[in-house]
């Protein structure tokens, strides 16, 4: 990969909504059931698909889990790769070979 993407100019303002947006949709309404429908458990390997700029692999990670965040878009990954919390790569949905099998548990 390594091409720019239409996030490319969206990036920043993207993860400044997410991120200082404490009333954001992200926030209030996804993140809470998306940890209670996962069931994340301390140890498990979760796949963030198209995570963008890792707001949601971050947030899994503070609670123990691996955490793997792939987005075809460079930008956001760029982004995300700042936190330090979780690993992330840059690639396509369906193109995951980077992956062992087996090394996902959700």
């Amino acid at each position: 990969m390594g091409k720019n993407t239409s996030w490319g100019k969206a990036a920043n303002w993207y993860n400044d909504l997410i991120e200082k947006d404490k009333d954001s949709y992200q926030q209030k309404l996804i993140l809470p059931n998306l940890i209670r429908l996962v069931e994340a458990k301390r140890g498990e390997a979760i796949l963030d698909l198209a995570c963008g700029q890792g707001f949601f692999t971050q947030e899994f990670a503070k609670l123990g889990v691996k955490t793997i965040g792939t987005d075809i878009a460079p930008e956001l990954i760029e982004i995300a790769k700042k936190s330090k919390l979780g690993e992330y790569r840059v690639a396509p949905a369906h193109d995951l070979s980077f992956l062992s099998d087996s090394s996902i548990d959700k």
